[in-house]
């Protein structure tokens, strides 16, 4: 990262999205046209060449070339601590192996009008500290926003304060993402050692502000108590303590509205202002949101019935049916069967969450999914992803959708950045953890992987997932006796001992080669026992055991129901071995990949 990133001013009109050349790109972007091809060779800025014209014939978008700018930024800022970027290279990440199924889960908040307000005292407080200090008037500031800590001394309160840390960090990504980015960072309060929130901050990350809180709820009344620091001396900036009834935490508006009048010194991208919600309606939401985001595959119905119960008492509350849009993708993807009428719920309801509210990033996003997944609709899962990005660059979910989309679209690289970002933004998420290890595989990056891994087995010598990130990508990297000896221990840790002995008989007779096939064999075995075993794993087992015909089948038996691991076929190493089949060829063109 060598140079300043553009300030990209986005017009609220533009003649029209697209510039057709490199000298229009310049103009745009306020540099030369060399500075802007350089961008696109080492920074990966979005540009698209015409396949059927000369090499030198490129387009680019401005919608795009906006989301980068603005996303870029932020990244630089927290890679240094400043509105430069420098070449320091990023914190290592805890490895889980990748996984041989697409990784879907979108977990969105939506705002709380109340909130809204205390944030936006926050931010005034924190821009008027940021000039008296350095002068800076125009700078771009990223805060990092500790969860809330539960007070309430009730465990089961635990998604009523996950549900407001959601929404604080929501509302301030949407505040002005010209000027400000966040980061959620770590956990409670509790779950750290004191003192030492402050100090990480300035020396990994080196992020301007540390936003934290708490929350203590009895009965119908809570306590929202917020503090905003400065990383650089740890001085406390602002901080105000706010006693509602649990029904009235959306209408501190009125009360401090004067005060946002006098306190706040820049401009607002204002939306418009919610009606009151009963506290039934938000409790719903919440604990459907909290049941999502703390379960894996298959996602609990619990999750469900808490997004219609809000429904059924609001039903013009729009997060509400863009949790039930999340809950359907989330369970298409984890079950085969009925995964149609669950993907046709899953737009059908955020098609209405859309209607409800057309500027929610999370619903674009979840749209994004959709198309992008089950569809096959290209431009209008591009469209949305990019617009989920406008409306909110600071929202992980949607780098993670565009980043799937670029990679669908043969841009690895592009694709790699985009899942970078996201974990700057939130990185303590495993899943967006998991989901980087996916994009460095698909990129052959196995050295990276191997890193990571062995870093993270320095802290936990029994990590299942590093061990066998290990197995698989020390033998990428011809690295046989390594390999052999992290796959032996990820079969004792898998339950499969038994295993071991004829794994490594066959290693030591007849090669790698030959172990390989054998435990691949035997996880096929095991995959067959199921009474319905997932489409993808089972293309997976059949490729990694050599069973092409077996392979080819399922394959096309997955284009039928638009299987959305079918997406990466094209830049998955464990499917090389059947590029030479005409079949594979035919595959390909039938799902009429997108390019860029």
């Amino acid at each position: 990262m060598g140079e300043p990133f553009p300030d990209i001013a986005t017009s609220a009109k533009q003649p029209e999205d697209r510039l057709d050349s490199w000298k229009e790109i310049a103009a745009y972007l306020n540099r030369d046209v060399t500075t802007v091809q350089r961008w696109e060779k080492r920074e990966g800025m979005p540009v698209h060449r015409h396949l059927h014209d000369k090499i030198g014939s490129v387009y680019a978008s401005r919608a795009e070339l906006d989301a980068w700018g603005r996303s870029r930024k932020l990244l630089a800022a927290q890679e240094n601590g400043d509105h430069a970027p420098a070449h320091n290279p990023p914190e290592p990440l805890t490895v889980r192996a990748p996984r041989r199924g697409p990784n879907r889960r979108i977990i969105a908040g939506v705002l709380a009008g109340g909130l809204a307000i205390v944030l936006l005292l926050a931010w005034s407080a924190m821009h008027r500290a940021a000039r008296a200090s350095s002068g800076e008037s125009q700078g771009r500031l990223v805060i990092a926003v500790v969860p809330l800590e539960n007070l309430s001394g009730d465990p089961g309160q635990d998604f009523f304060v996950n549900g407001l840390t959601e929404e604080v960090i929501t509302q301030l990504g949407q505040l002005n993402p010209e000027r400000i980015g966040v980061v959620r960072y770590g956990s409670p309060a509790p779950a750290r050692q004191a003192g030492t929130a402050i100090p990480d901050l300035r020396k990994q990350s080196g992020l301007q502000y540390l936003l934290e809180g708490s929350v203590r709820r009895q009965d119908e009344q809570a306590r929202i108590s917020i503090r905003l620091l400065r990383v650089t001396d740890e001085a406390t900036v602002w901080t105000e303590s706010f006693d509602r009834n649990v029904g009235d935490v959306l209408s501190l508006q009125s009360e401090i509205a004067g005060r946002i009048g006098r306190e706040l010194q820049i401009r607002v991208l204002a939306r418009a202002n919610r009606k009151p919600v009963e506290p039934a309606v938000i409790e719903s939401y919440f604990k459907g949101r909290f049941e999502l985001a703390r379960h894996t595959l298959p996602v609990p119905d619990g999750a469900r019935a808490h997004f219609q119960r809000a429904i059924e008492l609001d039903p013009s509350y729009a997060p509400a049916y863009a949790g039930l849009a999340d809950f359907y993708s989330s369970s298409a993807v984890g079950n085969d069967e009925g995964n149609e009428q669950a993907w046709r719920l899953a737009e059908k309801y955020a098609t209405q969450a859309l209607s409800l509210d057309s500027e929610s990033a999370e619903t674009h996003t979840a749209i994004a999914g959709i198309k992008l997944m089950h569809d096959w609709d290209w431009q209008a899962a591009r469209e949305h992803a990019l617009r989920a990005l406008q409306l909110n660059p600071s929202l992980p979910e949607a780098h993670a959708v565009y980043a799937r989309y670029l990679r669908t679209a043969g841009n690895v690289g592009e694709a790699l950045n985009h899942r970078k970002q996201a974990i700057a933004l939130d990185p303590f998420r495993a899943d967006l953890k998991d989901d980087l290890i996916f994009e460095n595989y698909f990129a052959r990056d196995y050295q990276s992987i191997v890193a990571s891994a062995r870093q993270t087995l320095a802290i936990d010598p029994n990590d299942h997932s590093a061990h066998d990130a290990l197995c698989i990508n020390l033998g990428r990297l011809g690295l046989f006796d390594e390999s052999v000896a992290e796959c032996s221990k990820w079969l004792g840790l898998e339950g499969h001992a038994e295993w071991v002995t004829g794994y490594l008989r066959e290693y030591h007779t007849h090669g790698y080669k030959a172990a390989r096939l054998f435990a691949a064999r035997k996880c096929l075995d095991e995959i067959l026992k199921q009474p319905h075993p997932d489409l993808w794993d089972l293309a997976n087992a059949y490729v990694l055991a050599d069973k092409r015909e077996e392979t080819m089948r399922t394959l096309f038996q997955g284009l039928k129901i638009h299987e959305p691991g079918l997406l990466q076929i094209r830049v998955d190493p464990d499917f090389d071995s059947i590029r030479n089949d005409p079949r594979y060829v035919e595959l390909v063109r039938q799902i009429g990949f997108p390019s860029e």
